[in-house]
C-alpha cells in the first residue's frame, strides 16, 4: 500500500523492505571503526546530521542522454559533493560522503554543535553550491539543466544504529521532496544585512581592445563579505534567485558599481551583468538606471548590459522586446559566457548583441587545441557576419593571447591582462601583444597621407541649440553630420540617420524637439588630430560599436574644430594605395616579394645603414605537402607567416619587414642586434605549435612515412625551420646578398632540426671585407 506523508501531502510508492534495505546498503563505506566510533557519539547524544541529495527526473535524463551521459553526471556529483561538502561543513567534526542510490547521494556529519537550523542553512548552501558547479558542465553536455534536492535531518537515538541511521535518511529525503522553509533561514538575516547596509564591495576588470591596444571599458564584479558564506558570487547571487530578491541584489550591484567606477575615458564602457529575468521586472523598467547613470554624469551609450547565457531566458518574445527598449535608449548589449550555457548561434543572431564574451572553458589551452580554434574563429567568422565583436574571457598566459591576436579577436580580458581591483587596475602587457598590420614592402601596409587632407569643413553649433534648429541645417546640408563645439572644441557629433531615428519613435518628436541639441548628440565622438595617418583613423572608426560605424569622424588641429572626414572618403583613398601595394604581395601569405620586395632590400642597403637578412626555409615541406595535401601545406605557409610577422612585431624594430619569396622561402629585414632574438622567437613558437597540423598518429611517433624525392618510401621527420642571417654594412650589391644567404641557408639547412645560423664574415659592403666563411649555427 503506498504510504502519505502528511507533512508535504507528497505519495511515495514504496516498498518499505527493499527501500529500507538499499538505504542500509548505502552505508558501506562505514568501516568497523567509524561505524563504532559514530555509535558511541550516539550513545552520549552527541549530534549526527545527515544530508540526503537527490536528482529528481534523473532516470528520464538517463533514458533520453545515455549511460556515458548518465555515469558522467554521476561522477561529477560525486566529486562535487565531496568538494563542496567539506567546504561548507569545514567546520564540523567529521564528514562522511556516499552515493545511496542510482540518483542519490547521502552526506553524514558528525558535531557536538548541531541541531536542525544549522543543517537547514548548510543544506540551502550546499543545494546552490551543487546546483550551480554541476549545470555548468550538463548544460555544456546537454543543453539542458538539472533540478538538484536536498534534505536534512538529525539522527536520533533509540533502536540499534541501523534504524536511527533509517529513520533520519527517510525524514532527509521528504524534506527534500518538500519544500524548504527559507523564510527561517538564519542566512536571511545575514543576507538583507549585506545587502541593507550594503556589505557588498566592487572591483572593475579592463576589456581590452586588442586591435589598438587600449581599454574599450571595465566589468564591474560584485564580491561578497570575506570569509561569509555569500563571500563567492555565486552563492550570493543564487541565493537571492532563491528567495526571490535578485532584483534588489542586482540593484544595490549596479548602484555601487556606478558610484565607484570614477572617470572614464572617451569612449569607454561600462559593463554590469544583468540576469534575464530582471530586465522583465517593472522596477528595472522605470527608468531607475538612466537616473542613476545622469547622477554620475554618464549616459546610456557608456553602459553595456551583460546578459549571462547560464540562465535560460524564459519568455523570450519579451525579453527581446525588453531589450529593443534599451537599445532605443543607446544602452549596448552582450551576451555573456558564451559557449556555456543556452543560447545557440540562431538565439545570438536574434538578440543581435553588441558583444558576444566567450567563455574561459574555450580559452583555456587554445593554443594546442585545433578544435577550439576552429570553433573561435568561426566565432569570430559569425560576429563580423552579424556587426558584432568578440570578447576572449580568462586570458591567462601570453601564448593564449597570442594565439587570440592572430585569429583575430577583438577585444580580451582576464588575469594576464589585469585581476578584478578597485579602484580601476592598469592593463599590463598591452605594448607588447597589441595587433598590428603585417609588414610590407614599404615597412607596414601603411598610407602616409594624414587624415586632415580628407577632412571638409563641417557645421557646428553650440550645445544650447535647439534640436529643431539642428534639424533643419541637417535637412539643408550636403553634408549628413553637425558637429556640436564649446569654446571651438567638440563635444558631440549628431548624424542625421541618429536624430531622424530618435524624433521616429512614438513620442520621440514629443520629447526632444524642441530640448537643446545636449540631449540627442553622440557625446563620444570619434576625434582624431588632423596628422593622424589615415589608416589608423580607419582602423578605429570601423572598431566603433555598430551603430556608429558610418558616423563622420571629427578632425581637430590641436584640439580645436577643423572639420569632418567621411567612412566611406577614407576607405576610398585606403583601397587606391593598397591596390598599388597588393601588385607586389603573395597573393597567399599576404606579404610583399617579387619586385616590391627587391625594392624594399635595395632602399635599405643604398641608403648605408646597418641591416641584417634573415633567409627562413622549411625542412621536409615537399614530404607534407605530399602526405597532407597543398590545402594544408598552405596552412602550414601561413602559420609560418603569421609566427614570422609576431616575431618581427616583438622584437624587431619600426622600420623592420617580412618578405615572401615563394614557396616555402621568406625573407625578414631588421637591425643586426636583433636578429638572433627574432630569430629565437621564430625557432621556439615553430617547434612549439607545427605539430598542431599534423595527425595524432605521426605527431606521437615523430615522423611521417612517406616517399621522398629519390621515389622510395621512408621515414622523414616533422617540419622545422631553417634561418641564415647575413650582415650588410653599407651599400652591397643584391647579387652579392642573394648568393651569401644562399650559402648560409645552404649550412642552416645541413644541421639537423629548427636552427639558426649567423654568418661571421664581415658583412657585405664593409671597408676591408674578409673573404673567409665563418658561419656559426645555434639550433633549439
Amino acid at each position: 500500500m503506498p504510504q502519505v506523508n502528511t507533512d508535504t501531502g507528497q505519495l511515495y510508492h514504496l516498498d518499505l523492505k527493499r527501500k529500507r534495505d538499499q538505504i542500509l546498503s548505502s552505508f558501506s563505506f562505514l568501516d568497523d571503526k567509524i561505524r563504532k566510533d559514530l555509535e558511541s557519539a550516539l550513545d552520549i547524544h552527541t549530534p549526527m546530521g545527515l544530508f540526503w541529495i537527490g536528482l529528481p527526473g534523473f532516470n528520464l535524463f538517463y533514458k533520453l542522454f545515455g549511460q556515458d551521459a548518465g555515469d558522467g553526471v554521476l561522477g561529477k556529483l560525486g566529486s562535487l559533493l565531496r568538494t563542496e561538502s567539506s567546504k561548507i561543513l569545514c567546520g564540523h567534526h567529521r564528514v562522511f560522503v556516499d552515493q545511496a542510490d542510482t540518483s542519490s547521494f547521502t552526506v553524514l556529519v558528525l558535531d557536538k554543535n548541531l541541531d536542525l537550523d544549522i543543517l537547514m542553512d548548510r543544506g540551502l548552501a550546499l543545494r546552490l553550491a551543487l546546483r550551480n558547479a554541476l549545470n555548468q558542465e550538463v548544460v555544456k553536455l546537454t543543453g539542458q539543466s538539472l533540478t538538484i534536492q536536498v534534505g536534512y535531518s538529525l539522527v536520533s537515538g533509540g533502536g540499534d544504529f541501523e534504524q536511527q541511521i533509517y529513520r533520519a535518511l527517510w525524514d532527509a529525503r521528504q524534506v527534500g521532496e518538500g519544500t524548504m522553509d527559507l523564510t527561517q533561514l538564519s542566512l536571511m538575516d545575514d543576507f538583507h544585512s549585506l545587502v541593507d547596509e550594503p556589505l557588498l564591495s566592487t572591483v572593475y576588470q579592463p576589456i581590452v581592445d586588442l586591435a589598438a591596444g587600449q581599454v574599450l571599458g571595465w566589468e564591474s564584479l560584485a564580491r561578497g563579505p570575506q570569509g561569509s558564506q555569500f563571500e563567492n558570487p555565486s552563492m550570493l547571487f543564487e541565493f537571492a534567485e532563491e528567495i526571490g530578491c535578485l532584483f534588489s541584489l542586482e540593484k544595490i550591484c549596479r548602484e555601487q558599481a556606478v558610484r565607484g567606477l570614477g572617470k572614464l575615458e572617451l569612449g569607454q564602457k561600462l559593463f554590469l551583468n544583468i540576469h534575464p529575468q530582471t530586465l522583465g521586472d517593472p522596477d528595472f523598467r522605470s527608468g531607475e538606471t538612466k537616473r542613476l547613470l545622469d547622477k554620475h554624469g554618464l549616459a546610456p551609450e557608456n553602459v553595456v548590459f551583460e546578459i549571462t547565457e547560464r540562465h535560460s531566458i524564459r519568455d523570450f518574445t519579451l525579453f527581446h522586446r525588453t531589450l529593443e527598449h534599451y537599445r532605443s535608449q543607446g544602452y549596448l548589449v552582450a551576451i555573456d559566457d558564451a559557449g556555456t550555457g543556452y543560447s545557440g548561434l540562431s538565439r545570438m543572431a536574434a538578440l543581435r548583441p553588441d558583444f558576444i564574451k566567450v567563455d574561459m572553458s574555450l580559452i583555456r589551452g587554445i593554443e594546442s587545441n585545433p578544435v577550439q580554434r576552429a570553433l573561435m574563429e568561426t566565432l569570430v567568422t559569425f560576429a563580423d557576419r552579424i556587426g558584432c565583436r568578440i570578447v576572449a574571457e580568462g586570458i591567462e598566459t601570453a601564448t593564449e593571447l597570442s594565439s587570440l591576436l592572430s585569429m583575430g579577436v577583438h577585444f580580451g580580458q582576464g588575469y594576464f591582462l589585469a585581476r578584478p581591483a578597485a579602484p580601476k587596475p592598469k592593463p599590463a602587457r598591452l605594448k607588447n601583444y597589441r595587433r598590428e598590420p603585417a609588414r610590407t614592402a614599404a615597412g607596414e601596409w601603411k598610407c602616409s597621407i594624414p587624415v586632415r587632407e580628407l577632412a571638409e569643413a563641417a557645421p557646428s553649433v553650440s550645445r544650447a541649440t535647439l534640436v529643431r534648429d539642428v534639424k533643419t541645417i541637417l535637412d539643408t546640408s550636403p553634408i549628413s553630420g553637425v558637429v556640436v563645439v564649446h569654446e571651438q572644441s567638440p563635444v558631440g557629433l549628431v548624424m542625421s540617420h541618429s536624430l531622424d531615428r530618435q524624433l521616429g519613435t512614438y513620442y520621440g518628436t514629443a520629447l526632444y524637439y524642441d530640448r537643446v541639441v545636449e540631449r540627442v548628440m553622440d557625446r563620444a565622438p570619434l576625434c582624431v588630430e588632423g596628422s593622424a595617418p589615415v589608416e589608423q583613423v580607419a582602423a578605429q572608426a570601423m572598431s566603433r560599436e555598430r551603430f556608429k560605424i558610418y558616423d563622420h569622424i571629427i578632425v581637430t588641429e590641436g584640439g580645436v574644430l577643423s572639420g569632418v572626414v567621411s567612412v566611406q572618403k577614407m576607405l576610398d583613398a585606403l583601397a587606391k594605395v593598397q591596390v598599388e601595394m597588393a601588385k607586389g604581395a603573395n597573393p597567399l601569405t599576404g606579404l610583399p616579394g617579387g619586385v616590391a620586395l627587391e625594392k624594399q632590400i635595395e632602399s635599405t642597403i643604398s641608403a648605408g645603414r646597418q641591416a641584417s637578412l634573415i633567409y627562413l626555409d622549411l625542412d621536409h615541406f615537399k614530404v607534407f605537402n605530399d602526405t597532407y595535401g597543398f590545402e594544408k601545406g598552405d596552412s602550414v605557409l601561413r602559420f609560418t607567416a603569421d609566427i614570422s610577422s609576431w616575431a618581427l612585431r616583438r622584437h624587431g624594430g619600426q622600420k623592420d619587414m617580412v618578405g615572401h619569396i615563394g614557396g616555402d622561402d621568406f625573407i625578414l629585414l631588421t637591425e643586426p642586434d636583433k636578429a638572433e632574438r627574432i630569430c629565437t622567437a621564430i625557432i621556439r613558437c615553430f617547434s612549439r605549435l607545427v605539430k598542431n597540423h599534423y595527425r595524432e598518429q605521426d605527431r606521437k611517433r615523430g615522423y611521417v612515412e612517406a616517399m621522398g624525392r629519390d621515389g622510395k618510401t621512408g621515414r622523414f621527420p616533422l617540419l622545422s625551420v631553417s634561418l641564415g642571417i647575413v650582415d650588410c654594412d653599407g651599400k652591397a650589391d643584391l647579387d652579392q646578398i642573394s648568393q651569401r644567404a644562399a650559402e648560409v641557408k645552404h649550412y642552416a639547412k645541413s644541421k639537423p632540426g629548427n636552427v639558426f645560423v649567423r654568418d661571421r664574415r664581415a658583412p657585405l659592403g664593409a671597408a676591408g671585407q674578409a673573404a673567409q666563411a665563418v658561419i656559426n649555427a645555434t639550433g633549439i
